[in-house]
């Protein structure tokens, strides 16, 4: 597909595996003052592909991390950051200008700051104040795009967190994880190729629950950058309490619209009987859908299969579309206009 994959996005995919190898091989040489550990609470600012790595993380081990995480989508810095707060300065450019709004004011919250970029002005920043910080060798991401570099950022941030206490991943199950993921290209490729040419034309909604909430999220920034395709997602129980009255109107819904369900063998049980009474509703309304069930062994397997499931799902949708999936006209077209 030369043609419409100029940037070997295709590529990049194919090398989430090695992505989440070399991140935590560079982790492992960084070295955090002592400081770091003393903290009640981490905060990640970052914009569209360089911050949903943490909303993974996030929801992946919200039965493990004990302290608050808080997302950070802004120029402003919240009051509740302090001197306790880990601060990640999360772009991938280096240069994304509301995170380097908030870089320029960060030190006088908090110390505890750590960057993830592959250059740019953050770089500068990080190297300037003497800050710890993983410079992405982006060798494993050929078409050079944010959404498509998350080996890098969730993984990075996997191994500070493990570094800080704050949760527990060993290099054990990041290469056991990697492993797992290169086995499972083939078959994901080929499934996500066949349903990608089912779901273009459609507006995507995505249902997902607990631990893969954060992959929805993942999906659909992807989908929309990627694919050039509407999707939003929502959770599920919370979506059962209104979405489904909305199915009714307009009455192109059954035409337009095309749920993807996130289900887990290791959700609650009761979650789980939430996913087939929601697909019954759907048929009442002549909906169409399709659902993906992740089934290892445990978690961190199940969140980066959907990683990587979604990732050549939004692909093969550009291919449907027949649209080159690396570039982003609307988003440059607004970046520029920003800058009048």
């Amino acid at each position: 597909m030369p043609n419409l994959d100029a940037r070997n996005m295709l590529g990049s995919i194919e090398m989430l595996p090695k992505q989440c190898q070399d991140a935590w091989q560079a982790m492992k040489k960084i070295k955090l003052p002592k400081t770091y550990k003393a903290i009640n609470k981490v905060a990640v600012f970052g914009m569209g592909g360089s911050i949903i790595g943490m909303d993974v993380i996030k929801n992946l081990f919200s039965a493990e991390i004990k302290i608050p995480v808080i997302l950070v989508n802004d120029y402003q810095i919240p009051a509740r950051i302090d001197n306790n707060t880990l601060a990640i300065l999360s772009s991938y450019s280096g240069s994304t200008e509301e995170t380097v709004a908030a870089a320029k004011n960060i030190l006088r919250k908090t110390k505890k700051v750590f960057v993830i970029t592959s250059g740019g002005y953050l770089a500068k920043f990080a190297a300037q104040h003497n800050l710890p910080a993983y410079i992405i060798n982006p060798r494993f991401n050929p078409c050079n795009q944010p959404r498509i570099a998350l080996g890098y950022s969730v993984v990075s941030q996997i191994a500070l967190l493990s570094k800080l206490n704050v949760l527990k991943v060993t290099e054990k199950d990041i290469n056991n994880l990697a492993r797992f993921l290169s086995a499972q290209q083939k078959k994901q490729k080929k499934q996500t190729l066949n349903l990608a040419k089912k779901i273009k034309n459609h507006i995507l909604i995505l249902a997902a629950s607990e631990f893969l909430l954060g992959n929805a999220h993942v999906m659909a920034n992807q989908i929309n950058e990627n694919g050039k395709n509407f999707a939003a997602y929502f959770p599920i129980p919370e979506l059962n309490h209104h979405l489904m009255e909305g199915l009714s109107n307009p009455k192109s819904n059954k035409n337009n619209l095309f749920f993807i369900f996130l289900n887990s063998s290791l959700y609650h049980s009761r979650v789980k009987k939430r996913y087939a009474i929601t697909q019954k509703v759907l048929e009442k309304n002549s909906i169409k859908y399709f659902e993906q069930t992740e089934n290892a062994k445990n978690k961190l397997l199940q969140s980066f299969s959907i990683l990587q499931w979604g990732a050549f799902l939004s692909f093969y949708l550009a291919i449907a579309n027949k649209i080159d999936p690396s570039p982003i006209p609307w988003v440059n077209y607004f970046k520029d206009a920003l800058k009048k």
